[in-house]
């Protein structure tokens, strides 16, 4: 039977979990675990050439038990000289306060301070003591709760700065390492109580699950979470190369994807796709659930332009024509502007940051008419009243080039795909405060077009600065 140290030994070169010369923060509580994993990694401190650190919170559940806790871990560092750094935190407290259960406010503070001791070492690891059991009871938790192929494989052996060399060992195995050791580690009473959801799957669920079906259940779940890694580590890269090529992050932080890009992608794919923008928008990609995804699909696919969903963490995803734009920026309420020239002098627009310069000449000495985005010609003798340069008004109108009616500016915008948080941003430059002559990035009025029998030429241009 292998030892338990080429066990993890084996596992530290399979995942490469540790590099020669790592620092490493050791998470440890006390228990038979932990202490196992501070002493096995120990033994192989100088195969490694590894500077080993000690990491222990006081969650102030267990009154003089705590303290006694702290107590063996100081001695136990002190024995193999392993610099051992101890605090107190009020998880009770903390777990009101805001909210959490108590399980999920000493995880919090647990890796906020081992984060902090890496921190102040130096270290680029940080080794916690999960192991195959942990694994097993982590995989029917999350069956028991519903949860797709990423939550099935369960607890990983590596992710970012966090290692898990004892994943793959019994707690069996773990407790016969420390009584051959002669570890004594500390033991929490409350693991052998039911009281909590894992400690009754732990003590009840799959001691009946073994008895009955299999009596290798650990191992057997434990080896199902790694087959499914690896299923899910292909369809999770499929997804990131997709979102690499199709994604695209606005000035603001926003990221949009194109429909015509993602609409056909397998379902697998397209929520993987989702979460990749949920994660460069917020930093979690688990915060979108199944019921997120199918709310994104049916906006995608059932919405008109314009609509939106509210996702979790301040998130908004919204449908704009080919696009979905994921972003946490809050629309602002519409700026109205509107500037009376008295004379053609340039003009800055501070609320669209550019500004409009004018210039008259005659139809004679103009040897080209300008047909530029941002710069175009007019008919001067048409224009009856002070140029006014304003944005759009409720029930404008005007004669785009090439019609003879009148049409809505709204109904415009919408057939040029303008999204409708840009439409108040488009400029208009008009005859009087009612006339539009230009929707300027767009198309004149047909009313003020240069003709034959133009003498008088109005030329303006818009710039946007810098």
């Amino acid at each position: 039977m292998m030892l338990v140290i080429d066990k993890i030994r084996n596992r530290i070169e399979e995942y490469q979990l540790i590099e020669t010369g790592d620092k490493i923060v050791v998470a440890l509580s006390g228990g038979p675990d932990s202490v196992c994993l501070l002493h096995a990694l120990y033994q192989l401190k100088k195969e490694f050439n590894i500077q080993l650190y000690a990491a222990h919170l006081n969650h102030n559940f267990r009154g003089i038990e705590a303290l006694k806790d702290a107590q063996y871990v100081t001695q136990l560092c002190e024995s193999l000289d392993i610099m051992c750094f101890v605090k107190s935190k009020d998880v009770p407290q903390f777990a009101e306060q805001n909210g959490y259960t108590l399980e999920e406010a000493g995880r919090i503070l647990r890796y906020e301070f081992f984060d902090e001791v890496a921190e102040k070492v130096g270290a680029s690891k940080i080794a916690v003591a999960h192991n195959q059991n942990d694994q097993a009871e982590t995989v029917l938790m999350r069956v028991l709760r519903g949860t797709g192929l990423q939550g099935l494989t369960a607890i990983h052996h590596k992710r970012g700065k966090i290692i898990r060399p004892l994943l793959d060992i019994t707690r069996k195995e773990i407790e016969n390492y420390c009584e051959e050791q002669q570890l004594q580690p500390r033991i929490d009473e409350t693991n052998l109580e039911p009281i909590y959801h894992r400690n009754k799957i732990r003590l009840e669920l799959i001691p009946l699950l073994q008895e009955v079906y299999n009596p290798n259940l650990v191992e057997t779940l434990s080896r199902m979470a790694e087959i499914l890694k690896s299923d899910n580590d292909f369809i999770d890269q499929q997804a990131k190369d997709i979102y690499s090529l199709l994604a695209k992050v606005e000035t603001d932080g926003s990221i949009v994807l194109p429909i015509h890009g993602i609409s056909s992608l397998h379902i697998a794919l397209l929520a993987r796709v989702f979460r990749s923008a949920a994660e460069a928008l917020v930093g979690k990609a688990e915060v979108l659930e199944y019921k997120h995804i199918q709310n994104l699909y049916n906006l995608m696919q059932n919405s008109d332009s314009g609509q939106k969903i509210q996702l979790p963490m301040g998130m908004i995803a919204k449908k704009s024509y080919h696009k979905i734009i994921f972003t946490t920026v809050i629309e602002k309420e519409k700026e109205l502007f509107s500037y009376q020239l008295e004379e053609l002098d340039p003009i800055d627009i501070s609320e669209i940051n550019g500004k409009f310069q004018f210039s008259i000449t005659n139809m004679s000495s103009l040897k080209e008419i300008p047909k530029g985005m941002y710069c175009k010609a007019f008919d001067w003798d048409k224009v009856s009243h002070k140029l006014v340069i304003r944005n759009r008004r409720d029930g404008d109108r005007f004669i785009p080039l090439g019609l003879q009616g009148t049409k809505k500016l709204k109904d415009f915008l919408i057939d040029k795909k303008v999204e409708r948080n840009e439409r108040d941003r488009i400029p208009l430059v008009c005859d009087g405060n009612d006339e539009i002559m230009w929707v300027v990035g767009y198309r004149i009025s047909d009313k003020y077009k240069v003709t034959k029998e133009t003498k008088q030429i109005l030329i303006i241009q818009f710039i946007k600065n810098e």
